[in-house]
């Protein structure tokens, strides 16, 4: 699953990364760049879309500030958006409040890093839970990575026809299952999308449900073993939404570390 990230790049950084054509995010936007990317906030994402009134023109791609926690478009109210953070790749095409976006309203998620959390090792707190170790999921390279998303346009009933505000647009992470290592944090894990699959991902033309699933069978499920991911254990200090500070990513020292399992080897690390 993908419950929490990192992004703190600069906006034009990621215009320039994800050949943006139309950036919305001017200064001062409302939007959320921080290492600990929670829920509910508007992180950046990466879309393209026709412009209205131009049907012969080429998609437009678009750099947006969307909230996260996708409101299906036929939903009452907004409220469960908080739990439609992630979309299941296996059902992304058969649940309804997936479906029309996955074929329309594809997106990519720039992210630094995503976290995990550990509960396998043999740590276990004063009450005697285990002692969960968060994780960060980053490129090897520390380029910025790419993560497969939908998003959806939700209208409020409540709000008068004149009011832009009455517009909610709101995006979700697809999720795939863990790769070998990586299920050693948790059984999913978000979809990423290589560079070579980017346009494929975002392009609106491709709409039909054969194609999406060639798509999503497309992309890689070897990147942590292959060595294009990595991961390295964090401060628990991420647990709490209301850290933020920039050394968040860094990683655990091991002498510090307690009954963590090695991703990669399985092999106990720390006391």
């Amino acid at each position: 699953m993908c419950g929490r990230y990192a992004l703190r790049r600069d906006l034009d950084d990621l215009v320039t990364e994800f050949e943006v054509d139309d950036n919305t995010l001017s200064e001062g936007a409302q939007v959320t760049l921080s290492t600990n990317v929670a829920p509910t906030t508007t992180p950046p994402v990466v879309l393209e879309r026709f412009r209205k009134g131009e049907p012969d023109a080429p998609p437009t791609r678009s750099l947006r500030a969307l909230r996260w926690g996708l409101v299906p478009s036929w939903a009452g109210d907004a409220s469960g958006g908080a739990r439609m953070v992630n979309a299941r790749v296996e059902s992304l095409l058969s649940k309804p409040a997936f479906a029309r976006a996955a074929l329309a309203r594809r997106c990519l998620v720039p992210v630094d890093a995503w976290y995990e959390w550990q509960a396998g090792g043999t740590a276990t707190t004063a009450d005697g839970r285990p002692l969960k170790q968060p994780f960060a999921v980053a490129n090897a390279d520390s380029s910025v990575l790419s993560l497969a998303g939908v998003y959806e346009f939700w209208k409020d009933p409540s709000k008068p026809a004149e009011d832009p505000s009455r517009w909610l647009v709101s995006f979700a992470v697809v999720t795939t299952a863990a790769e070998q290592g990586l299920d050693r944090l948790h059984e999913r894990m978000p979809l990423v999308v290589p560079r070579d699959l980017r346009d494929a991902w975002l392009d609106p033309t491709l709409d039909e449900a054969d194609d999406v699933q060639a798509l999503v069978e497309a992309v890689p499920r070897d990147l942590f073993a292959g060595g294009t991911l990595a991961a390295h254990p964090v401060s628990h200090r991420v647990g709490d939404v209301r850290n933020s500070d920039d050394d968040l990513l860094d990683p655990v020292p091991p002498a510090e570390l307690q009954g963590v399992v090695d991703l990669r080897t399985g092999e106990l690390l720390g006391a």
